[in-house]
Order: structure tokens, then sequence, then C-alpha cells
């Protein structure tokens, strides 16, 4: 039995705290660790505002084309297709862009790049574009 009773409050609460859930946790995770500058984002200009997104770098193949005269004709397409995958926070880009929309990254610059989204899928608050452009 104790001397005495020692009643503490440290501020007062309306609410009771309830624990965070997985979604709330991955959540926060996102922002602290893939949507973060010193980690895997970088800056770019996308649709003429400048959000941090995560680039996967290009791949390269080489489109079909048919032989003439010994020289490939393929000319008004395009030789090569490059392929990038491109993640920007839902709440950063807006409405999801639809299939066949022309994306432009980094304007202004001398790496200033044309895309056609191929394909558009989120998760998790994040989008995650697959983007197409056409190389000569």
């Amino acid at each position: 039995m104790a001397l005495f009773e020692l009643e503490q409050t440290y501020g007062e609460t309306e609410e009771e705290w309830t624990a965070p859930t997985f979604k709330d946790c991955a959540m926060k995770d996102i922002d602290l660790a893939f949507f973060n500058g010193d980690e895997h984002e970088d800056l770019h200009n996308i649709d003429g505002e400048d959000h941090l997104v995560i680039v996967e770098e290009e791949d390269i193949r080489e489109r079909s084309a048919h032989w003439e005269a010994g020289a490939k004709q393929n000319f008004d397409t395009g030789l090569y297709t490059a392929h990038t995958i491109l993640y920007i926070r839902v709440e950063d880009y807006g409405l999801k862009p639809k299939i066949g929309k022309l994306l432009v990254m980094d304007a202004g610059t001398d790496h200033k790049r044309t895309y056609s989204i191929l394909l558009c899928e989120e998760e998790a608050g994040v989008y995650r574009m697959t983007l197409e452009r056409i190389r000569q």
C-alpha cells in the first residue's frame, strides 16, 4: 500500500488513441522512404509542373521494319521504342490519365522528352505509368 496516490494528466485528449492500420503505415512509408528526395525520387517537370517522381530508366527495343533496296523502311514510324516507368503520387498528378495521352517530361531543359502513356495503374496512392517514346 502506498503512502499517497499520485494522479498525473499530460494534456486533455478528447479522442481515444487507436493503433494505426497496416495501410496507414504503408502510406507513411511511401512518403518517408520512396518519395523522399534524399532517397529514390528526383525533381522533374511533368506536364509543366515540378514534381518529385521516381523514373525507371529506359528500355530500348528495335521496332519491326521491312528491308527494301538494302535499307530498313520504317522512317515514318521510327526505328526504336523506348519504354520508361514513372511513379508519381496521385495527389501530385491529379486525375488518372487516359491511355494514349501525351506526357511531356522536363520541358524547357536539354532533356525534354515526350511520351505516350501505354498503361497507368494506381496502387496505394501512387500512379505507375508505363510510357513509350519513339526514337529514330
